[in-house]
């Protein structure tokens, strides 16, 4: 009886991997076509063949070997992926509009004292030092 239940298991077991493998394969070659919708399908079932094949398998391959693991994630993929990847939706906050390209040209031309502005006077670095009701202070 001892080598029937060996039997049984190991077929189990290698039928379920291929079953498994064989899905996991076909997923990727789905995902991999799918995210390549604008070009020739005979274009892009040849990337999948130089590019991806090899990838799939191997993944597919230890994918079936690892079913016991692999069958939960791929039913609760969707789950998993909502819950651990889910982000909370944006706040609609009011930001203040970017300044255009213009405003910020001509503020980088006015700092610079470049173009027809004239440059700004800053504290302590005025030209021509002036008294308080801007006349102009004697010896300068």
């Amino acid at each position: 009886m001892v080598p029937w239940l060996f039997l049984v298991t190991f077929t189990t077991y290698g039928v379920v991997a291929g079953l498994t493998a064989r899905t996991v394969f076909a997923r990727s070659r789905a995902g991999f076509v799918a995210s390549r919708r604008g070009g020739p399908i005979e274009w892009v079932e040849e990337r999948f063949e130089k590019q991806e094949r090899a990838q799939a398998e191997a993944v597919a391959l230890v994918s079936g070997l690892c079913w016991v693991v692999a069958i939960p994630a791929l039913v609760l993929r969707r789950v998993v992926a909502g819950l651990v990847l889910d982000r909370p939706a944006p706040r609609c906050t009011a930001t203040p509009a970017a300044p255009t390209v213009a405003d910020r040209i001509e503020e980088l031309e006015r700092a610079l004292g470049m173009g027809a502005f004239p440059p700004d006077p800053r504290p302590g670095a005025s030209p021509e030092p002036r008294g308080t009701n801007g006349e102009r202070t004697e010896g300068g």
